[in-house]
């Protein structure tokens, strides 16, 4: 800034600057820093999440023939799972840690072992406890003091920045959410979907600048591109599309998370910190903001299937210790994939998610979002066990209204169950009840 432009500064900004008493002014910005202080968000708790079983002891007299399995799973005894865990810690560190402790050059790039480690562990426990031993897995830590990020690219690659790893590093459940949201954006096969979506939007870009070049009928963009409102719309699609990935990517890596026995409310510490950054939606065009993320994140983790974590045990107690090399690239490691693996990991499919939400969200007492998935279910899958539950949540909250809308809504569900099954005794039962 040159001499002539720092007087005038001063001379049109100096009045109103250095006017009146510095406390004054102090006292003033106290407000500002009650609304923007990061102490509070970093260290709150999450109180108003609770867990399944808390919120099912408090609901009464709850119709609930167990028709609804969310989960097969078995559970290992605790003692063989104890031993096998016990038996791969003796391979981690007589097999994994030299490996990984090997330098490859005295490089300032090469980040310390201990860190690779610590991804190398979170990432092979995720693995292993999702039956995701399908391919190799590469981990990259990329030394970069700025950029608090990582992301997921074509190959099952996660590259991790320094930034977001050292503010995260000591909380390993908030790790493993960073790695297991990347690693669901390519369980989803997010990266393909973008690609696609962005070459569509770039033929619609060319074709209108083609089409408006010499109209009148045309914006330019921050970016400087010119295109025309058909393109733009189609930029704001392209746009909520990828924050909508970016929300199932929370989602489903909470999942995994979660299966391997991370605490999910501990895990969304990253989200937290995440918070306590710059939240202009402006600014996050492509990504959702922290806090609309942090709330989508609880509500997940209420409707969470409690058998994951027995689900996870027995996948990691039925898998082996997965070999790791540093990469030639001196940053990496690769995480070598499973042949004998014979079970894969595959995400819920629509009706299979519908019913965990409808089913727990009834047994957690929350009848007004199980009677709305509930219907959603009977309308994909026609069966009698969703119109059966159906008609217990609709009862239920005429129980508690004593509105005559539930009692009839409850009577029309158990004839549609009853005329899908009319021999099964719980809905003869219901039937005769109402």
């Amino acid at each position: 800034m040159n001499k002539f432009l720092i007087t005038a500064c001063i001379i049109m900004f100096g009045s109103s600057v250095f006017a009146g008493s510095y406390i004054d002014k102090q006292l003033k910005e106290t407000k500002k820093n009650a609304k923007y202080q990061t102490v509070k968000i970093h260290t709150q708790t999450i109180d108003d999440i609770k867990t399944n079983t808390e919120i099912s002891e408090k609901i009464q007299n709850l119709k609930d023939p167990k028709l609804i399995k969310l989960s097969q799973v078995t559970p290992v005894e605790e003692k063989a799972y104890n031993q096998k865990i016990a038996d791969d810690e003796k391979i981690y560190e007589k097999e994994i840690k030299p490996t990984i402790n090997k330098k490859l050059s005295y490089s300032t790039a090469e980040p310390i072992a201990i860190d690779l480690y610590k991804l190398y562990r979170i990432t092979e426990r995720l693995i292993r406890a999702n039956n995701l031993e399908h391919t190799n897995w590469r981990i990259t830590l990329i030394k970069d003091s700025e950029n608090v990020n990582a992301y997921a690219s074509d190959s099952n690659h996660i590259s991790i920045y320094t930034a977001l790893y050292d503010s995260v590093c000591n909380n390993e459940d908030a790790l493993a959410m960073v790695i297991a949201h990347e690693m669901a954006h390519n369980i989803l096969g997010h990266q393909q979907r973008q690609a696609e979506m962005i070459v569509k939007y770039d033929k619609i870009r060319a074709a209108a600048i083609g089409s408006t070049a010499n109209s009148t009928n045309i914006i330019t963009t921050s970016t400087g591109l010119v295109t025309a409102s058909g393109a733009l719309a189609y930029k704001k699609h392209l746009y909520n599309e990828i924050k909508m990935m970016e929300f199932m990517a929370d989602t489903e890596g909470l999942n995994l998370l979660i299966k391997a026995g991370y605490d999910p409310n501990k895990a969304i510490y990253t989200l937290k910190f995440l918070e306590t950054m710059p939240n202009i939606k402006a600014f996050f065009e492509t990504h959702p903001i922290a806090s609309e993320r942090l709330k989508s994140a609880k509500e997940n983790i209420t409707l969470s299937n409690p058998d994951w974590v027995e689900e996870g045990k027995v996948n990691i107690y039925n898998s082996k210790v997965l070999p790791v090399k540093r990469s030639s690239d001196k940053i990496s490691i690769v995480i070598s994939s499973d042949e004998s693996i014979e079970k894969y990991y595959s995400p819920e499919s629509l009706e299979q998610k519908i019913t965990r939400f409808a089913y727990l969200s009834y047994t957690n007492g929350n009848m007004t979002d199980a009677v709305k998935y509930f219907q959603k279910l009977s309308e994909i899958s026609n069966s009698y066990i969703s119109y059966l539950y159906l008609s217990y949540a609709n009862e239920y909250l005429y129980k508690q209204t004593k509105d005559n809308k539930y009692q009839k809504r409850a009577q029309k569900a158990i004839e549609q169950a009853y005329l899908i099954n009319p021999k099964d005794k719980y809905v003869k039962e219901q039937k005769e009840n109402l």
